[in-house]
């Protein structure tokens, strides 16, 4: 992916006339009307960033040709209203969708001329406001003023955030290609479920009567089989002896699944769970193990516990006993079967050295847990009278939000495999489903949702905050995979050994990083004393105390923080760096390894790698780092002759020796 981002920059850099047009035409036809509906032209505003902040395309120019776009295109869609007026509605596409007509016809009733400069912003009636415009007789000069100043506020408006954007991974990508990577899919898999759940809802809204029924006619036609059915849609079937059956089935139904599967024992031989697991292990930086032990205690049930006691006490204290006992059945369901699943298949975890955890695996504790505990919340919340059925979708899609999370952590973590994190999310999913169902039939609707909504917010973020806080080091360590040490001679190490250890920083699955060509034995406080007297000095590592120097372009290079860089998802032990000429540095970084001399003194690998200020905007300057490290390993050597250094082939690493 990094090698397409790289040729696509350099075509743009080298053909900058065709992105400019480009952008041009992507804001004339996200103007028109109706066409605009169709195509997602704010995201390709967006996407029209990146490439300023990575040099290529130059900030003013880009501004002016999106401003240009959308005026022209809105132009020409008060054209077409102007001119054609009431005729326009026959003619397609305004045929084809009269009820964007109708919208914008209400929206520009509602806002009057100033609805042109308002609408570009709107979503729903972006591509018709201005055709509404000219239909309904609106002065030229007027629209001009008001199409002229909004496109000139809506261009820096969309683009602003991909620099910003394009900033960020160009940050990103000085520390690892892995770090960009996963921000960008993670936004992407939250936002494409954040949107799914929406389509589905409102695929899902009017229909739901009718598939009721069927299931109910269904149930009439099958007494036997479908004893189950009526309990779930028929309010006045007792229900409780149906649910209980209901969720032995499920169980009984996801323990022959597994069997059938040859979940047991044959979890670590599938291919997938062998290919998700090692992709998810290359993808790690500390950054992200931060991000997602975080997203995954939203799963533990040191959060899941309090946010459930505090809605079924706030449930029973307003005499909602009958939803209270749902609220337990979803609980409980959500706590027992994990525990019971995994103590009758027995799927043995990854074996990747987390040594703290249960030994079972199949199904995810935390994300049957996660699903069963938001999804029926959602449930609650989405059935309140009070909810607005235009919103009654978004509880829905943030608890989808959060089981996602909580299942990408899981699967980062190596905590489980991916038929763990699927098993979990369908359990909980099919229970949610028909409590869900039985719920809403049963029950009669709360009277309001914001109190329950109020409640259970605080209650999580307040068990969240509490248990981030107290034990957040903790788990940190509790998913660090744990390294067996590997004692080898000092003879060894020269003569051989020096093969085994990395030669290339490891970084996304299949790809390699910078070159690994130098390795030290010793005290790396050896190593910075005897390099300090050539010009050398320790760096000062990016971190929120000093990360707004980074937006102070005029400070020298060597006053910028390094970025630190990653190797088998650790940042350098060790970063030293040295001027060179007026603008450039040199960087040595240092990864400790497993292996150790004599069984005491470390070993490390690491390079040397020059450094350039590069200036985004003249506002934020980033420490890039050169491709070439071969040459500025080599006029480092001579600052190594007090640690011995050795190049035992002609193109193996440099060997440096600090020891007692």
């Amino acid at each position: 992916m990094t090698e397409f981002i790289q040729e696509m920059l350099a075509w743009i850099a080298a053909n900058p006339h065709w992105a400019y047009l480009i952008i041009f035409l992507v804001a004339m036809t996200e103007s028109l009307a109706v066409i605009g509906m169709f195509i997602p032209g704010a995201v390709m505003m967006v996407g029209a960033g990146p490439p300023i902040a990575a040099g290529v395309l130059s900030f003013w120019p880009v501004m002016a040709w999106a401003a240009g776009g959308a005026i022209v295109g809105d132009s020409i869609s008060y054209w077409l209203g102007h001119h054609y007026r009431e005729r326009l509605r026959l003619i397609w596409p305004f045929s084809r969708y009269p009820d964007s007509l109708a919208r914008g016809e209400r929206f520009f009733e509602q806002y009057g001329g100033k609805s042109v400069a308002f609408g570009r912003f709107v979503g729903p009636v972006r591509a018709v406001i201005p055709v509404v415009a000219g239909m309904m007789g609106m002065d030229t000069k007027r629209f001009l003023a008001a199409n002229v100043l909004s496109a000139l506020a809506w261009a820096p408006a969309y683009i602003v955030p991909g620099i910003v954007l394009g900033a960020s991974l160009e940050l990103a990508a000085e520390a690892t290609a892995r770090l960009g990577i996963l921000a960008l899919a993670l936004i992407l898999i939250l936002w494409f479920v954040f949107w799914g759940v929406h389509r589905l809802f409102l695929f899902y809204s009017p229909r739901a009567g009718r598939w009721v029924q069927a299931l109910l006619s269904w149930a009439d036609v099958h007494p036997r089989v479908g004893e189950i059915a009526r309990a779930l849609a028929d309010p006045h079937h007792p229900d409780a002896r149906a649910l209980a059956r209901l969720a032995g089935l499920l169980l009984l139904g996801t323990l022959a699944f597994a069997l059938m599967m040859g979940l047991a024992a044959g979890a670590p031989e599938l291919r997938l769970n062998q290919m998700v697991l090692n992709l998810a292990l290359s993808l790690h930086t500390p950054g992200a193990n931060h991000l997602m032990v975080a997203a995954s205690r939203l799963g533990d049930l040191a959060v899941i516990l309090p946010l459930g006691i505090a809605v079924l006490v706030w449930l029973l204290a307003r005499g909602q006993r009958r939803q209270a006992g749902y609220w337990i059945a979803a609980l409980a369901f959500g706590l027992l079967a994990p525990v019971l699943l995994k103590w009758l298949l027995q799927v043995p975890r990854p074996d990747i050295g987390l040594e703290e955890l249960s030994n079972w695996a199949f199904p995810s504790g935390h994300v049957l847990r996660a699903t069963v505990t938001y999804g029926f919340l959602a449930v609650c919340l989405a059935g309140a009278g009070t909810m607005p059925q235009a919103w009654r979708w978004l509880p829905y899609a943030l608890a989808a939000m959060l089981a996602t999370a909580v299942a990408i952590a899981r699967l980062y973590l190596g905590a489980h495999w991916l038929t763990d994190v699927v098993g979990g999310l369908a359990l909980g999913l099919a229970w949610i489903a028909a409590l869900g169902l039985s719920f809403r039939r049963h029950t009669r609707p709360a009277p309001s949702w914001h109190g329950l909504a109020a409640l259970s917010s605080a209650a999580l973020v307040l068990a969240y905050g509490g248990v981030s806080l107290s034990f957040h080091a903790a788990d940190l360590a509790r998913y660090q995979p744990r390294q067996e040490r590997i004692s080898l001679s000092e003879a060894q190490w020269r003569a051989q050994a020096w093969r085994d250890l990395p030669q290339w920083r490891e970084d996304i699955q299949g790809m390699n990083g910078q070159p690994l060509n130098l390795q030290y034995a010793g005290d790396p406080r050896v190593l910075t004393q005897a390099l300090a007297a050539q010009g050398w000095q320790a760096a000062d590592t990016l971190s929120f105390e000093n990360a707004l120097r980074l937006l102070s372009p005029s400070l020298p290079l060597m006053e910028l923080p390094l970025i630190p860089h990653v190797h088998d998802g650790h940042h350098e032990d060790l970063g030293l760096i040295k001027q060179e000429g007026e603008e450039g540095r040199r960087v040595l970084r240092l990864w400790a390894t497993p292996y150790l001399i004599d069984g005491r003194q470390p070993l490390w690998v690491g390079n040397v790698t020059t450094q350039q200020k590069r200036l985004i905007l003249n506002l934020l300057a980033i420490p890039a780092t050169g491709k070439d490290t071969t040459e500025a390993l080599n006029a480092s050597v001579p600052d190594f002759a007090a640690l011995n250094p050795q190049r035992p082939a002609a193109e193996g690493p440099w060997l440096l020796e600090g020891m007692d």
